[in-house]
């Protein structure tokens, strides 16, 4: 299990959905809200978690910049 935290002010939660959405076949990610930043929590992943958790910030990184 890994964590990943995402500040409100970079993230918006749309593109985090979206980005979930797009992950849901290499992990299970569940989104806790705090009150300026979500943690997201990777389980089961298909890959390794490290990597998959990478490669998922940099696949909200490009939906950010669309």
């Amino acid at each position: 299990m890994k964590k990943l935290q995402l500040s409100k002010e970079i993230y918006s939660k749309q593109s985090v959905s979206n980005a979930i959405a797009a992950y849901s076949g290499y992990a299970r990610i569940t989104v806790f809200e705090k009150r300026n930043c979500l943690q997201l929590t990777f389980r089961n992943c298909k890959y390794d978690e490290s990597r998959t958790v990478k490669e998922f910030e940099n696949y909200l990184i490009g939906l950010e910049n669309i």
